[in-house]
């Protein structure tokens, strides 16, 4: 074990003191960046299922299967060296939202870091879901039906997470999202991850779909979820590079998770227990990073498992979104020239 410990810090000690190799990336010098993004997908998933009671159904109606929609969202992201914020402030109303009903969000987002680590620091909150399963416990549901909504069911997730990278030499994670740098000749990193969040789940009475709560048993009534998770594990980020400009990335973590949770009921009735599960990071992006102007697509993707003996949970969030930047030619404030002297800064 002490051995493992010496070599880790070993390579990360190595790795801090590595510098950027020119024919593999190259930092631009323009720092002020200002990019507009369309979200084309974006949800919330929250899935349920009992292992309380036998379901002979033939198709099982006791799972259900929470959706909340914001699927044309425009957002801003203004970034500046190692700092960046990101926030959305439109949105277009879904054409079908009789049959679903309809979802408010608020989204914003917080960056500081760059090639060696990055903390992101973010805010969701989705209110309004429907069940995508309705048609299992509904016998006359066709196209034209309403799903069951459930308009005062929410999530509010307050999240930072950390990324280390460890190829700081040949590899610019920042190249394929915000693109403050530009990734020449294709190079991997594996990466550390380690997330700190608290999610809260709730709406008024319950969550199970009113014709099936007999399913339920003792969680009938059962109307509110809070978790606190930490978690830490790698993974791997790699970007492609064809013609200098047009680049692909990946990046996957994967990292065991400790939740502290707390189960709420409409009767009054609460209970916390804690579990050891796991939790998943999923990103890919694909465009063109010029000189000034930079376009890409890319996909997020969070998992994680609130699963017990009773009651299977998972939690997902997913979103696809087309991004257009540019950078700034500004002239860079005194107080930051400081700033990038101190130690502090050259922690990033």
């Amino acid at each position: 074990m002490r051995l493992s410990l010496l070599l880790f810090f070993s390579l990360f000690t190595l790795y801090l003191n590595a510098q950027c190799d020119t024919n593999y990336y190259r930092q631009y010098d323009d720092k002020f960046i200002v990019s507009l993004h369309n979200s084309f997908a974006r949800q919330y998933d929250i899935s349920f299922d009992q292992r309380m009671s036998k379901d002979t159904n033939i198709t099982k109606k006791s799972p259900f299967h929470y959706y909340a929609e914001g699927d044309v969202i425009s957002g801003i992201e203004i970034d500046y060296d190692i700092f960046g914020i990101s926030f959305d402030y439109k949105a277009v109303p879904p054409k079908d939202v009789n049959r679903k009903g309809k979802t408010e969000y608020t989204d914003l987002g917080l960056s500081i870091g760059k090639q060696k680590w990055k903390l992101d620091l973010s805010y969701k909150m989705y209110e309004g879901f429907y069940d995508l399963n309705t048609k299992t416990y509904t016998p006359s549901f066709d196209s034209t039906s309403s799903y069951y909504q459930n308009p005062s069911m929410s999530t509010r997730c307050t999240k930072a997470k950390f990324m280390y990278i460890t190829n700081t030499k040949r590899f610019a994670y920042d190249a394929a999202y915000s693109c403050s740098d530009r990734q020449i000749k294709t190079a991997f990193s594996w990466i550390f991850v380690g997330n700190l969040y608290s999610n809260q789940i709730r709406t008024d009475s319950s969550f199970v779909p009113y014709p099936i709560r007999s399913l339920y048993s003792n969680f009938a009534d059962f109307n509110g979820l809070r978790v606190v998770g930490l978690s830490a594990g790698a993974g791997f980020s790699v970007n492609f590079v064809v013609f200098h400009r047009i680049f692909y990335n990946f990046t996957l973590a994967v990292e065991p998770e400790s939740q502290w949770r707390e189960y709420h009921f409409a009767s009054g009735f609460t209970t916390s227990r804690n579990y050891l599960r796991t939790s998943a990071d999923l990103r890919a992006s694909l465009g063109y990073n010029g000189k000034k102007f930079f376009a890409f697509l890319s996909g997020i993707g969070d998992y994680s498992n609130y699963s017990s003996g009773q009651l299977m949970i998972t939690n997902s969030f997913v979103s696809g979104s087309f991004t257009l930047g540019y950078r700034f030619t500004i002239k860079k404030p005194k107080f930051y020239k400081n700033f990038e002297k101190t130690k502090l800064y050259q922690m990033f």
